[in-house]
């Protein structure tokens, strides 16, 4: 149902989608959508197809009125921000605890990395971790240590 196009106008819209203009007015009124007011008359800008979208599903498919659309929106953008800021505490965190096993155990006789995804860090000492595929690291140079 998607349609590449930076900008439509009403009717195009409403054909392309099988609605009307008055539902398009609906949903800009809840304050669902923006239309952008250009040369003839008011025009869906492209990054709001999506969103119109997933309108027309919710609408559809589950008889969800624009009220409780609305609800649905709001709680849906609170919850990728709450994942977005979930995602930049736990980067934050394998960052210092990379940088802190690096001062702790010298940086340049033991490189390591902690990504996302990986269980936890396995550094070339001898201590074995799991790494991103769930298998054990090799160690080498066992039971050397770094003399500070």
């Amino acid at each position: 149902m998607r349609v590449d196009i930076d900008i439509m106008n009403i009717a195009d819209i409403c054909r392309r989608l099988g609605i009307q203009p008055v539902e398009l007015e609906a949903m800009e009124e809840e304050g669902l959508i923006t239309l952008a007011a250009l040369r003839d008359g008011k025009e869906l800008p492209s990054d709001q197809l999506d969103r119109l979208e997933m309108i027309l599903r919710l609408q559809r498919d589950l008889s969800i009125n624009l009220p409780g659309i609305d609800v649905i929106l709001e709680m849906r953008g609170k919850m990728i921000q709450m994942r977005k800021e979930v995602d930049d505490i736990l980067d934050f965190i394998r960052r210092q605890i990379s940088r802190d096993l690096r001062e702790m155990l010298g940086e340049e006789d033991y490189p390591m990395a902690l990504g996302a995804g990986e269980e936890f860090l396995s550094i070339e000492r001898g201590i074995s971790g799991r790494g991103k595929k769930g298998k054990r690291s090799k160690g080498g140079k066992a039971g050397k240590r770094r003399n500070d």
